[in-house]
């Protein structure tokens, strides 16, 4: 009695106070009263078995048969959001992505202020949509950038998408620039560059079958085709099907460069719309394709490559030492994989096996020293990492790390090719052989030796640290 009593006017947070418990007396109880183990309920049947109870709660829910969407979006406001979701005790989301989450971190060696941020923004998520059914659309959390700064959008939508709770309603960049740049196009016009796009971007398994092609060739040649096409929009023309051989001849430009995109994407727009009879004649089999104009392969500074391969950098280091070097491309660089350099060998994709100059070696070993320190748990087996590609598996952009190297990938190439070009004497074979380009491109290069160098005469070398070593072939 005195316990309860005690409990009855205890002050919370401040512990039992027996004296003044007896103070006034004390109160009888029956007992059992206030327990809550109450054996009663225990006897009860279960809704379900715990199999089916966990069967239904990895199951991700339906997806909802409409979509309402915003009427007005006003961003919340960060504070407000932050402090809420510190606070949010509801577990609908973090149920659900909990087991996925962790297990991607695991896998992937995130950090654990990467994994806290990701399981915040899941909350933010919640708060932000409450009415979204468990399922979240990519396109609403990208939006959460502008108003979420110590959110992980990225990660936070792999992990959505493990675990199945993701509506990815994503639009590539190239079809909002496609859209962009077609949408004053009348029909059936636009509906024709449409199936164009489709085809060349995706490919087709139909016949007449095409193989996809990259999304910076079909945007040159959409950007080469694109004031021909406004121009007859604007003569009346509102559909390719009465483009004749003469309305195309009309709009090559004469520049040699621009003349051959323009060709290039014409044939392809045309030769795909004949394939799938939309048009009754390719208008552009009468019409010869003229290469694009050359220029003159110039040497560097001999001073640029040299503060680039001193870069304090060390990824900008390396990268600039395989080109310089080697005269790998910068897909190549890309990537370059830890398991493709052993004992001093750098392995390549078409076969070659390259011995990398003493160079080369002294910044690969800079950088992964770096490497090891600056990520020593990351799984990415690709031999340059970012921040964004530490924590998963995928090549750094095609940019990283030449937007702050001061020097282009393709100067640095052409600049080893050329040095090579004049100690052989213009050897397209050996050219051909060291590099693996064609023999088009060899000779080319090989076409900017006026005067080829004696047998016993040594041209001077580009940078201060090339050497045999760097000429060694396969």
């Amino acid at each position: 009695m005195c316990l309860e009593t005690a409990r009855y006017h205890q002050t919370p947070g401040q512990p039992l106070d027996l004296d003044a418990a007896r103070t006034y007396g004390q109160q009888l109880f029956l007992a059992s009263m206030n327990d809550s183990r109450r054996p009663a309920e225990l006897h009860l049947p279960m809704a379900m078995r715990v199999s089916e109870a966990i069967r239904v709660i990895n199951t991700p829910p339906p997806v909802a048969a409409s979509y309402q969407p915003v009427l007005f979006h006003i961003d919340p406001d960060p504070e407000l959001l932050r402090q809420c979701s510190n606070e949010i005790r509801l577990r609908d989301i973090t149920s659900r992505t909990d087991h996925f989450l962790y297990a991607r971190a695991g896998e992937y060696a995130w950090s654990k202020r990467q994994t806290n941020q990701v399981r915040r923004t899941l909350k933010v998520l919640q708060l932000v949509f409450p009415g979204a059914n468990l399922r979240f659309r990519a396109s609403d959390i990208l939006a959460m950038r502008s108003y979420d700064d110590d959110g992980n959008i990225r990660s936070t939508i792999e992990v959505l998408e493990d675990a199945g709770l993701l509506i990815d309603d994503r639009v590539p960049s190239f079809t909002k620039l496609f859209a962009r740049k077609t949408q004053a196009l009348p029909e059936p016009m636009r509906s024709q560059l449409e199936l164009w796009r489709d085809i060349m971007v995706d490919g087709s398994k139909t016949p007449p079958r095409r193989q996809p092609r990259d999304t910076m060739t079909v945007k040159g040649q959409m950007y080469g085709i694109l004031p021909a096409i406004t121009r007859w929009v604007e003569d009346g023309r509102t559909s390719l099907v009465g483009i004749s051989t003469e309305d195309i001849l009309a709009m090559l430009p004469d520049d040699p460069s621009r003349r051959h995109t323009m060709m290039l994407g014409f044939r392809t727009l045309f030769t795909i719309l004949r394939g799938r009879k939309l048009v009754f004649l390719d208008p552009t089999k009468a019409i010869p394709l003229r290469g694009p104009k050359r220029n003159m392969p110039l040497p560097m500074e001999p001073t640029a490559i040299r503060d680039a391969l001193t870069n304090p950098d060390p990824a900008i280091a390396l990268a600039v030492s395989l080109i310089a070097f080697h005269a790998l491309t910068t897909q190549q660089v890309q990537h370059v994989q830890l398991t493709d350099i052993i004992d001093g060998r750098l392995r390549m994709p078409d076969g070659r096996s390259i011995p990398l100059a003493k160079p080369v070696r002294v910044r690969l070993t800079a950088w992964l020293d770096h490497r090891a320190k600056r990520w020593p748990e990351t799984k990415n087996p690709y031999l340059l990492v970012t921040i964004q590609t530490a924590p998963r598996l995928s090549p750094p952009s095609r940019n990283f790390p030449w937007r702050k190297a001061g020097v282009t990938a393709q100067a640095l190439r052409t600049d080893r090719i050329l040095y090579e070009v004049e100690q052989t004497g213009g050897d397209v074979r050996r050219v051909c052989d060291l590099f693996g380009i064609g023999i088009e491109t060899a000779l080319r290069y090989s076409a900017t030796i006026l005067e080829p160098p004696t047998p016993g005469e040594r041209a001077p070398t580009h940078t201060g640290e090339i050497d045999n070593e760097s000429a060694s072939t396969v």
